[in-house]
């Protein structure tokens, strides 16, 4: 069986789209009340799943910060700042 090459993310390529993406992400956790720990873990972990699906994912800023905001939703308990 042959396998096809997987595109996989530079650090460029992170850092890149992070720089992009920085100010709605960081919105996003001052609006749930995130704690700084809670934000980096969630962080991390969006980044690690986005850069398994790199390939196979069109708009890798929306996909990131829908990610972040499902999890965000999911861990914190406290209702969001207006």
């Amino acid at each position: 069986m042959i396998e096809k090459a997987v595109e996989r993310p530079t650090k460029q390529d992170l850092d890149q789209l992070l720089e992009k993406t920085r100010e709605r992400i960081a919105y996003l956790f001052r609006r749930h009340r995130c704690s700084p720990e809670t934000a980096t873990g969630l962080l991390r972990e969006a980044v690690t799943a986005l850069a398994h699906r790199w390939s196979r994912v069109r708009n890798r800023e929306q996909w990131l910060f829908d990610r972040i905001e499902t999890a965000v939703l999911r861990t914190v308990k406290e209702p969001p700042l207006k």
